[in-house]
């Protein structure tokens, strides 16, 4: 088994590499991703790519594993924003449908925003999970809206519900998801709120490292199971 892992920001890798450790090997490639393996028996491999924030460096990071260390599937982890009062932070969840709220051709009067002239969206979910249900199954099911942009507190949190329905929101989900699918290539997603719905930046430094540590002991469990 070769697992893919993609994380966002150094702050939220750091709980991985105190679970894990120091990686087996380390690629670092001039001008190109920053990626770590682990090794678990003769069989089993980690892949973590420091992918970088936003939808692009995440769409790119995932196809980069996905080619260049032919990983059997992908888990993105990290924080997201809370758009409700159920999901305030600390709030540990699966992203089970994404709405790229960033793509909007809705000027030609035949599509909603995030809804691409393929047919694809606006509400995308995985074509297959890679994290197993016995992980997973005790945790709540998020509708993430993911988009190249930090959320604020108050109105805009609250318009992204109104209109999305969604319960977080973030910048890289849209990027994985939309490429794993279009390389059949299974993928899970698992996000942990830093900031809820009345809270900015200032809550997400100062949860992000314990949210990330909530996603890394579901991967803990789910890797050394093997």
């Amino acid at each position: 088994m070769r697992i893919g892992i993609m994380v966002a920001t150094k702050p939220e890798l750091e709980p991985f590499i105190h679970k894990f450790g120091s990686p087996t090997v380390r690629f670092c490639r001039k001008n190109s991703f920053d990626v770590m393996k682990w090794s678990y028996g003769p069989r089993h491999s980690v892949f973590l790519i420091l992918s970088g924030v936003g939808e692009i460096a995440s769409a790119m990071s995932a196809q980069y594993l996905i080619d260049c260390f032919h990983v059997d599937g992908i888990i993105n982890y990290g924080v997201a924003g809370g758009l409700h009062q159920d999901t305030d932070a600390g709030k540990l969840g699966i992203v089970e449908k994404v709405i790229h709220t960033d793509f909007d051709i809705t000027l030609s009067g035949k599509h909603v925003i995030g809804e691409y002239p393929n047919g694809v969206g606006p509400l995308v979910a995985p074509k297959e999970n890679f994290v197993p249900d016995q992980f997973i199954n005790h945790l709540p099911r998020f509708i993430c809206a993911s988009a190249d942009k930090f959320i604020g507190a108050g109105e805009p949190k609250q318009r992204l519900r109104r209109e999305f329905n969604a319960d977080i929101c973030e910048m890289e989900a849209a990027g994985v998801l939309f490429t794993c699918n279009r390389n059949n290539t299974p993928v899970t997603l698992i996000k942990a709120v830093s900031d809820g719905m009345d809270e900015d930046s200032d809550a997400f430094d100062c949860n992000v490292y314990r949210a990330s540590m909530s996603c890394v002991k579901i991967i803990e469990s789910f890797v050394h199971s093997y």
